[in-house]
């Protein structure tokens, strides 16, 4: 674990610091695992409650839609309430919800269950970024939102084979009950052990920050990243969770088999790309390599990996799943480098804004990349061109949104953590 101690004027000890990283860390673990675990369970709901793939697909979506939705107001609940209160209170509601998959003897209650879970996990990266910006010094954030992306990595493999075989052991019932047994642990230890550190310093927003969603999508600041959030981050996301299965596959030429066993190494390296950049992120800042720059390398390098793999199609090809998950945490990174941008009474605004640009992304790439495959299937391409043509225009948008970044310069008037802290 890294030296967390915060260096501010009310600062918080190195075992304290501990327990309030590992209680937003447990909670994210379960929130990355339960986003991900109906991929494991399919076979086992779709056994016990008859479900077609298209009910199997809308709980998967039910999550996403009321999770995004929560991103708005919950901004405002971060930097109205802090972050220990908001996270307890709806990792509850997650609870119950957990209960209610149980209990659940139809498609609707399931479904109801799985939009509270979605509600109630929605804070748990969120409320510790908002935490951590307000609560530790400026050079530990990059490495706090590596650590907790770990946390998160981790709940996503759980949520494969050994999630699986622990609901073929007790049941896929009493596994949710489980989880909601968890779930209010957690909220438990956020609520008790990590105090209100980051209202301490809170201070009420003036008439010249930018408060609204759509101010602050306007923001100059804002407004430079999102092109790249939405087609890097957002890209990102959207082939890790739908889309690479299918390159394997389609483009490949892998069986399901061997594609699940690719994903397993890819997950796996990504895993430790988050753990390496975690220690190699700061020593770069101190050697002026801000973590603006650090991300912008990244774009490069996906650029670089994404059109090896447009021109090297052949089965070996799939390591370059792996060559380019080191770019991945520096890609994230760009979040907390635009949360420093604004001042500390803001965070919860500016990260939760930032996160819902970032969920339009994934659900604009994975319906467009569908959409363009099946556009060039009526062309007249097989599976294997249309998909890759697909994944070529995800490419030039990229080179587009790169340039973007480069020519919208944040204008120097525009508020920066120093100025405005």
């Amino acid at each position: 674990m890294p030296n967390i101690a915060s260096h501010s004027s009310n600062p918080i000890s190195r075992a304290n610091a501990v327990r309030i990283f590992v209680s937003f860390a447990a909670g994210y673990f379960l929130s990355y695992a339960l986003r991900s675990v109906n991929a494991a369970l399919a076979p086992l709901l779709a056994s016990d409650l008859s479900l077609s793939a298209g009910e199997l697909g809308w709980l998967s979506s039910a999550f996403f839609l009321s999770f995004a939705a929560m991103q708005l107001p919950l901004g405002i609940w971060l930097d109205r309430h802090g972050a220990r209160r908001t996270e307890s209170y709806l990792l509850i509601i997650a609870a119950i919800g957990a209960l209610v998959v149980a209990a659940g003897q139809s498609l609707l209650m399931i479904s109801i269950g799985r939009i509270m879970i979605g509600i109630g996990v929605s804070a748990c990266l969120m409320a510790p970024y908002a935490y951590f910006r307000r609560s530790f010094a400026s050079h530990k954030q990059a490495q706090l939102a590596l650590w907790m992306l770990i946390a998160g990595t981790s709940g996503a493999l759980f949520a494969t084979q050994p999630a699986l075989a622990l609901a073929e052991w007790i049941g896929w019932r009493p596994f949710f009950v489980l989880s909601a047994g968890l779930l209010a642990s957690v909220a438990a230890a956020i609520y008790f052990m990590t105090g209100d550190h980051d209202l301490h310093h809170n201070t009420p927003l003036t008439a010249d920050q930018p408060t609204s969603l759509i101010s602050l999508l306007r923001h100059p600041i804002m407004l430079r990243v999102i092109p790249t959030t939405i087609f890097f981050a957002g890209g990102f996301a959207a082939f890790q969770s739908l889309w690479a299965g299918p390159w394997m596959t389609e483009v490949l030429g892998m069986s399901p088999v061997e594609a699940s066993e690719k994903l397993l190494f890819f997950n796996a390296a990504l895993l430790v790309s988050y753990i390496a950049m975690s220690f190699i992120s700061p020593r770069l800042e101190k050697r002026g390599i801000p973590l603006a720059s650090q991300s912008v390398a990244a774009f490069f390098w996906f650029l670089i990996c994404g059109i090896i793999m447009l021109v090297w199609r052949a089965y070996p090809s799939w390591i370059m799943w792996l060559v380019f998950t080191p770019g991945v945490p520096a890609v994230i990174l760009m979040q907390t480098q635009t949360a420093l941008a604004y001042p500390k009474n803001m965070a919860g605004r500016v990260l939760t804004t930032f996160n819902l640009v970032m969920f339009a992304g994934v659900f604009v790439i994975q319906w467009g990349v569908g959409l363009l495959t099946d556009m060039f299937k009526a062309f007249g391409m097989n599976s294997r061109n249309a998909l890759t043509s697909a994944f070529l225009c995800l490419v030039i948008c990229q080179c587009v949104s790169l340039f973007f970044y480069f020519w919208k310069k944040t204008p120097k008037t525009a508020a920066t953590d120093q100025a405005m802290s």
